[in-house]
């Protein structure tokens, strides 16, 4: 399978950043409209916009959710798209050092070879990440 990998450190302490991960208005603020609620089994939609992507709704399931500690916390859920039907599973790792926190991300399951919903994706994440969650974390 063709994963794609995100690894970034955000100048922000790991609660703060879970809180962007697992609060449905703040992940709004990053990533899209949602109905998330951080609980395990909890089916959920992500709105995605005309334009990034198809225009249709995301269907997610929360798979995993351990909550910061020992300063290290973990998320992931399903991510389904109905067209072209997709199955892909995001899952996110924080690990708190020295006041800041490494956000890992690998969203897996895309087929091997040429898939251009893949690469979307793979852009869509730099920019999630890098901009947005980032900005809004660190203030900048």
């Amino acid at each position: 399978m063709a994963h794609i990998h995100r690894s970034i450190t955000i100048a922000a302490l790991i609660d703060d950043v879970w809180a962007y991960l697992t609060e449905s208005d703040k992940i709004a603020q990053w990533l899209m409209p949602n109905t998330f609620v951080a609980k395990p089994g909890h089916a959920f939609t992500m709105d995605c916009p005309p334009g990034i992507g198809s225009g249709a709704p995301v269907r997610c399931e929360v798979m995993e959710l351990q909550p910061p500690e020992k300063g290290r916390a973990r998320l992931a859920y399903t991510w389904v798209i109905d067209e072209p039907y997709t199955e892909t599973l995001l899952e996110i790792e924080l690990i708190e050092v020295a006041r800041e926190t490494r956000c890992d991300l690998v969203h897996s399951g895309w087929r091997d070879g040429k898939d251009a919903l893949r690469d979307r994706h793979e852009e869509g994440w730099d920019v999630l990440l890098d901009t947005r969650l980032r900005s809004l974390l660190e203030g900048s």
